[in-house]
């Protein structure tokens, strides 16, 4: 699920979350074969360094926010044998996709709001999440949440969107994720408005640097990140002084 749009003048973020709940219950049967197609088949190498980027050690206790179908979730089983997985996402359909992909029976699924997390202080081993931040109305909110659910030490790694760099190819990126991504979704999903919102978000989310300054002010140290697909995709991670 992937700076995040703010709610509309006039609008909760309560009403910002059931805006976009609602948009991805209406798309989730489809949602794994688009990502691919706006990663341009990249999205299994990146859930694989994403996953490799959170350190898991042992039988780790682990929180994969906006999770979707389980993309990561997944990952975290097959890289992490005994990890307990907890996925959590405010979209219910997103996560009936990923209960009835094989071992959906292993992570546990949790309904929840990333910016009011249902866990106790220090739950978690790491948090993990893809797209997320993107489509929050309130980054420092979210990831102050994370903070406080991690343990010590704990680590936290996210897969996220980036502006288009200034580089040879942004012209064609551009009219990659403006113009192309919204049609060929039209003929997978039938719901084109949904990917122009997410093309959108990915044009006018923060930029590597100002997310790592988030979390720095979220009281992360540790703080990197590394990017992908010619700087349109970027690797965060962070760790929770012990």
């Amino acid at each position: 699920m992937s700076t995040s749009q703010p709610a509309p003048h006039g609008a909760s973020s309560e009403d910002h979350a059931s805006r976009v709940s609602s948009m991805f219950d209406g798309i989730a049967g489809r949602y794994d074969l688009m990502n691919l197609v706006m990663t341009w088949g990249q999205e299994p190498r990146l859930v694989r360094r994403t996953v490799r980027r959170a350190e898991l050690s042992g039988t780790p206790a682990v929180l994969d926010l906006a999770t979707g179908t389980g993309d990561i979730a997944f990952e975290i089983l097959r890289s992490h044998e005994g990890a307990q997985v907890t996925g959590a996402d405010f979209s219910p359909e997103m996560m009936a996709v990923g209960k009835d992909r094989p071992g959906g029976d292993k992570i546990a699924w949790v309904e929840a709001d990333a910016m009011d997390l249902p866990f106790a202080d220090e739950s978690f081993d790491a948090v993990s999440h893809g797209y997320l931040l993107r489509n929050v109305a309130d980054i420092p909110t979210t990831l102050a949440e994370q903070f406080r659910v991690l343990k010590p030490g704990g680590r936290m790694v996210a897969l996220e969107t980036s502006p288009l760099p200034k580089n040879i190819i942004r012209p064609f990126s551009t009219l990659y994720i403006k113009h192309v991504v919204p049609r060929l979704s039209h003929l997978i999903t039938k719901n084109p408005e949904a990917y122009e919102y997410l093309s959108s978000t990915t044009r006018g989310f923060r930029t590597p640097s100002q997310v790592q300054g988030l979390l720095e002010e979220a009281g992360f140290v540790g703080v990197g990140h590394e990017l992908h697909l010619f700087g349109t995709l970027a690797i965060h991670w962070a760790t929770k002084p012990a």
